[in-house]
């Protein structure tokens, strides 16, 4: 069964670079056309020229320097959809239908099946692979029936569906609702299985598990906000991004993060730097969050009692709730900074700690012995060597006299 679905990832990505072939073929022909999501111009372009060509030199790299690993050519599938984006208007019926037919039943589907392949390109855990082939076939037979039975293209100005079936149009609901029982299957199985692969892995595939938690640190804020919680305070459409500058950026983002972080992961490169990545990325999701579920709280808070007091709305609840976002900023950064340090760095937290006590001892601390004893507890606390000698040097003033001596101070662990 890896074997077929080896060659089915194969065939769809050459699928894809069909359809970036044909996508770049047109943004030639009409550079200054706007794409039918946001009508921008310069999106159109930072897609076709910056987010497409980085996820397929990602792929390329990875299938070029780790051979085997189907996570290159997924990555490849998912580079279609990325070019989907770039689509611009009027560029016909057919051609549109048939990369939101792509976009629907293969690229997202990729995204996803490439995080349960990765780092290694093998399913985890092995005794699992057979059902989560099959939940894929279900979930290609679904989105294939989800495109058959769609109308109207909504995300395009109200397209009619050149490919719709009248016969499961009638029962679009239902093939819509059994699909997304299989896809929120996918999704635990997309939140977990990194999960328990981490836990047992061996130290490199750790290293290469948080390069896709820095991914997610980007997608999980921007589904949260931007697709739930700011649809739900402004009475939008959840899940919608709608067309703001904000919502450019996030697809930007979505689109640029998977080849940089994957890639890099798999590809296995100065993995020593992500804990930085981590660190700051939970910090300031962490933060993004708890400030706009205050600020919209806030506002929302004070233009009642506004209201009540005075009979009408007015800018002070804004201004008020700004005011108090600042306030807070660093006081509630440095809170969570010290939770995610003790919570996921305990080691480090505990460090820098101990480094701190004893800055303070040093600066205030005038017996030698009494510093001496701090400099080997510190090295011992911070680092755990198995063995901890501290040798100073005394020099005799005198011309021509210098000798060193071992200071008795020792300790072993």
């Amino acid at each position: 069964m890896k074997t077929i679905f080896d060659r089915i990832v194969y065939l769809l990505a050459g699928a894809a670079l069909a359809l970036i072939g044909f996508a770049l073929v047109d943004f030639v022909l009409h550079p200054l056309a706007p794409d039918y999501t946001f009508h921008s111009t310069l999106y159109r372009a930072v897609v076709m020229l910056v987010l497409v060509p980085l996820n397929l030199l990602a792929g390329f790299l990875i299938i070029r320097r780790v051979p085997g690993n189907i996570v290159g050519p997924l990555l490849i599938v998912w580079s279609g959809t990325v070019a989907f984006w770039s689509v611009r208007e009027g560029i016909g019926l057919v051609p549109f239908a048939l990369f939101y037919y792509y976009d629907l039943a293969y690229g997202w589907l990729a995204l996803f099946v490439m995080v349960l392949h990765f780092p290694n390109g093998k399913v985890y855990p092995p005794g699992a692979a057979p059902w989560m082939y099959c939940l894929f076939g279900i979930l290609v037979v679904f989105t294939n029936l989800i495109f058959l039975s769609t109308a109207i293209f909504t995300e395009s100005a109200q397209l009619a569906n050149p490919f719709t079936f009248p016969a499961l149009e009638k029962q679009a609901d239902l093939i819509l609702g059994l699909g997304l029982v299989f896809m929120v299957v996918l999704m635990v199985l997309v939140l977990v299985t990194p999960v328990l692969r981490y836990r047992r892995g061996s130290h490199q595939e750790r290293q290469q598990i948080k390069w896709l938690a820095l991914f997610a640190g980007f997608i999980v804020p921007y589904v949260v906000l931007g697709l739930i919680v700011y649809p739900l305070l402004t009475g939008g459409e959840a899940m919608n991004p709608g067309k703001s500058l904000a919502a450019i950026f996030m697809y930007v983002i979505t689109g640029l993060v998977p080849p940089v972080a994957i890639g890099v992961a798999v590809l296995r490169y100065r993995l020593w730097d992500i804990d930085i990545l981590i660190r700051r990325t939970l910090l300031y999701s962490m933060l993004t969050i708890i400030l706009t579920l205050v600020y919209f709280g806030s506002v929302v808070v004070m233009q009642a009692l506004l209201t009540a007091l005075i009979g009408h709305q007015s800018q002070a609840a804004i201004v008020l709730s700004t005011l108090g976002i600042v306030v807070l900023f660093t006081p509630l950064r440095r809170r969570i900074q010290s939770f995610i340090d003790r919570r996921f760095y305990r080691q480090k937290y505990n460090a820098d700690k101990v480094l701190a006590a004893f800055s303070s001892v040093l600066r205030e601390e005038m017996d030698l012995d009494h510093l001496t004893s701090s400099i080997l507890k510190v090295v011992e606390e911070t680092m755990p060597p198995e063995h901890v000698s501290l040798w100073l040097r005394e020099v005799d003033h005198q011309p021509g006299r210098r000798r060193s001596e071992q200071n008795p101070s020792q300790i072993s662990s």
